[in-house]
């Protein structure tokens, strides 16, 4: 995929600071992540099988937190964050209007744009502003 050009220089339209590369048979995606921020600090491609693995599981069960032996509430507040997950960018863009930026957020509460509203998951957003490789 390739970013499409902004139809407004001045509109917030697609950040790719890197590309993944392409995969050959057999190979797949290797993402380096920071340990202490969860910051993804490389892209690669690998044939070998050594490596971290991770499970899946229930989305539900994650999103859930045990209160009690019969009791459960949400991982989230009513303002969609997780107490605790704040970060200092928060003072910095604040006044741009993003409460707690940075803080994990709630699917569908994660602000795309500082200036309206753009969020991750709108439907199109990727076919608006990225291309695929030959098109």
């Amino acid at each position: 995929m390739t970013p499409r050009p902004a139809p407004d220089p001045h509109l917030e339209w697609a950040f790719a600071p890197a590309s993944l590369p392409s995969l050959t048979t057999g190979a797949r995606f290797t993402w380096r992540l920071s340990a202490g921020t969860h910051y993804l600090t490389g892209l690669g491609t690998t044939d070998s099988i050594e490596g971290t693995g991770y499970a899946l599981a229930d989305d539900s069960s994650l999103r859930t937190l045990s209160i009690s032996a019969h009791a459960t509430r949400s991982l989230y507040g009513p303002d969609g964050l997780i107490a605790g997950s704040e970060r200092g960018e928060r003072f910095l863009f604040w006044p741009m209007g993003i409460d707690s930026a940075g803080a994990m957020r709630q699917w569908g509460r994660h602000a795309t744009a500082f200036v309206g509203r753009r969020h991750f998951d709108d439907a199109d957003l990727i076919e608006k502003r990225f291309a695929l490789t030959g098109e």
